[in-house]
């Protein structure tokens, strides 16, 4: 191994083989250089056979990468070590014992499935708290307690409710004979505390353990591993507690925190330099982190230095702050390519935004992950049926989607099943009086639609028909929110800014969803990166542009306690270190109501 191409702080992790380790490797320090090097130390000098080295990441694309990358230094001796992701080795090991298949795992279709089916006898509880109920009983099986002792704060269950679905969901699993990836965990926990001979032969297949990105780890994972390095404790954990944003997942920051509490004869090495970002970047993502407090006190420093590599632009309005991210893509990729350009959004909501104003601007784009296209949205479909209609497409299917939204009190047994326009409905005569007020209306928003700009439609439908309000009240019934609903709708009409009619904007409709189809293809790799801030982890770019740096996105609205506005913090952080040439952080100065305030997280780092 040639040493000369390791700093003093790489050599140190590199060198350190038995007894536990902590490696704290903060944005772009050469981690992944690191672990394989230190794996290469390891059968190299140290003669440690690679069959007794277990490699544990939480990504199976970070455990193939890890493999592909010790390949290329070790060639054959690199498949003797077993890389995988938590859930494959802890499955591996339940296999082995219980004759466990990959048919026995749970899909997160079928488990979406079975709790649809658990809650249907609950009136109060609908389809779109899945998700969040999802999440909730992950949280307690990665927690390890009841469910009775969980509260995150959200009133969306009442507690007796909560726990009857935790529990009818478990016995649906149990009956069904299937694990979802949580059980696999708490399986082999369960395995290991009742037989101590399992665990004596798991613990000699793997003497020697390394686990990559430690700050994601949560207390049940934590418990097997250290099971499993027991007595002899030879774990060598990597990570960095500044960039430990899964808290929805589980992840504990503070088991890294304490790391050297539990094992304290434990060394501790920092990886400070950054060969990523250039200075600029590094100083201000270093005082960003620096208002958390529960961290490790560290200083990194850039070996890249010069350049304007930071700049700060606020924005009135919302269309503004697009069109300026168009200029500023365009006006690179004469020095860059597009695929060294990303546009990093809080959440997919955002980047989905990003996919329709960089499609609209002719900009190719890859989505890192998989966004609805938000044509195929029930708002959008009930806006398009009422253009397509005033544009002659009278189709009954047509007229069921928005003839009561606001309610009319037109009934669907009174249109026929063919094509049936709402003149014709006019002429029977068993319909009240009232109604058929309603639908002349219709008739008369109908035809004023139809000569319309889509930009001025989608407003008239918005607030002239009323059909904002009618969202609104549905909404609160459904427990959506009055933002979410008023964001969809706007990002609706943004999308019909750039085409000169009607016609225009549904050509361009059909084009957006085949570019969508296209950027989420993986043999596709051309084009500006569009993500989430948690979906750009352990990604970089030349360019990096963060819009809508704004109080209520970052930090996100939900979170409140000092925990979560330091996880924020923390995913913010995140994103500002993928930048390496350059870094552009946008936020709007207000909006119509003027209530848009810029992000704190940019008036304490002194920005603004």
């Amino acid at each position: 191994m040639d040493k000369r191409t390791l700093s003093a702080e790489q050599l140190e992790a590199v060198e350190h083989c038995y007894g536990p380790k902590m490696v704290i490797a903060g944005p772009g320090s050469g981690k992944t250089f690191v672990i394989t090097k230190r794996l290469e130390h390891m059968i190299k000098a140290e003669r440690i056979r690679p069959e007794d080295i277990l490699v544990i990441t939480f990504t199976k694309a970070a455990a193939v990468e890890m493999q592909t990358r010790f390949m290329a230094l070790m060639k054959d001796e690199a498949s003797l070590i077993t890389f995988g992701t938590f859930h494959s080795v802890f499955f591996g090991i339940l296999k082995r014992t219980y004759n466990y298949t990959a048919a026995d795992i749970l899909t997160e279709k079928a488990k979406y499935i079975y709790l649809k089916s658990v809650i249907s006898v609950y009136p109060d509880i609908n389809d779109d708290m899945i998700d969040s109920l999802i999440s909730k009983i992950s949280k307690i099986k990665n927690d390890g307690i009841r469910p009775e002792k969980f509260d995150d704060g959200e009133r969306l269950f009442d507690k007796d409710t909560f726990c009857r679905i935790f529990y009818d969901y478990g016995n649906i699993l149990k009956a069904e004979g299937k694990l979802d990836f949580d059980d696999m965990v708490l399986l082999c926990r369960k395995l290991f505390l009742n037989e101590p001979d399992i665990l004596d032969h798991w613990r000699n297949r793997y003497k020697y353990i390394l686990i990559d990105e430690f700050q994601d780890i949560n207390p049940m994972q934590y418990e097997v591993v250290r099971m499993l390095s027991a007595p002899a404790n030879n774990l060598f954990v990597v990570g960095d507690d500044d960039q430990s944003i899964y808290g929805f997942r589980g992840s504990r920051p503070e088991i890294m925190l304490g790391f050297k509490k539990e094992y304290p004869d434990a060394t501790i090495t920092i990886l400070s330099d950054n060969f990523r970002s250039r200075d600029g970047i590094v100083r201000l993502a270093g005082t960003i982190i620096s208002n958390n407090k529960e961290r490790f006190d560290k200083k990194l420093k850039a070996v890249k230095k010069g350049g304007e590599s930071v700049a700060i632009l606020p924005f009135d309005e919302r269309q503004d702050e697009s069109n300026v991210i168009i200029e500023l893509i365009n006006s690179a990729k004469k020095h860059i390519s597009f695929d060294d350009m990303a546009v990093i959004c809080r959440t997919n909501t955002g980047a989905a935004r990003y996919s329709g104003v960089l499609s609209a601007a002719g900009i190719p784009f890859v989505l890192k992950e998989k966004v609805t296209n938000i044509f195929t949205t029930p708002e959008a479909q009930d806006i398009l049926s009422m253009f397509s209609y005033a544009h002659g497409e009278r189709t009954r299917s047509n007229l069921l989607r928005f003839m009561n939204k606001p309610a009319r009190y037109i009934r669907r047994c009174d249109l026929e099943e063919e094509d049936y326009s709402l003149e014709d409905l006019l002429t029977n005569p068993e319909l009240k009086d009232y109604v058929k007020k309603n639908i002349r209306g219709l008739i008369y928003d109908l035809e004023k639609l139809k000569d319309m700009h889509p930009y001025a439609g989608i407003n008239y439908i918005r607030k002239g028909i009323g059909y904002e309000n009618y969202l609104l009240s549905e909404g609160k019934k459904r427990g959506k929110s009055r933002d979410d609903i008023l964001e969809l709708l706007d990002r609706i009409s943004d999308t019909t800014r750039n085409v000169d009619d009607y016609f225009q904007w549904r050509e361009w409709i059909n084009e957006y969803d085949d570019m969508i189809c296209e950027s989420t293809q993986k043999k596709k790799a051309h084009g500006v990166c569009l993500t989430t801030m948690h979906g750009s982890k352990g990604l970089e770019y030349s360019l990096v542009i963060l819009p809508d740096i704004n109080e209520g996105n970052v930090p996100w609205k939900k979170c409140e306690t000092a925990e979560e506005i330091e996880e924020e913090r923390r995913v913010f952080y995140v994103a500002v270190t993928r930048a390496k040439e350059k870094l552009v952080l946008c936020y709007l100065k207000k909006n119509t109501e003027n209530k848009v305030m810029p992000s704190r997280f940019l008036r304490e780092s002194g920005l603004i």
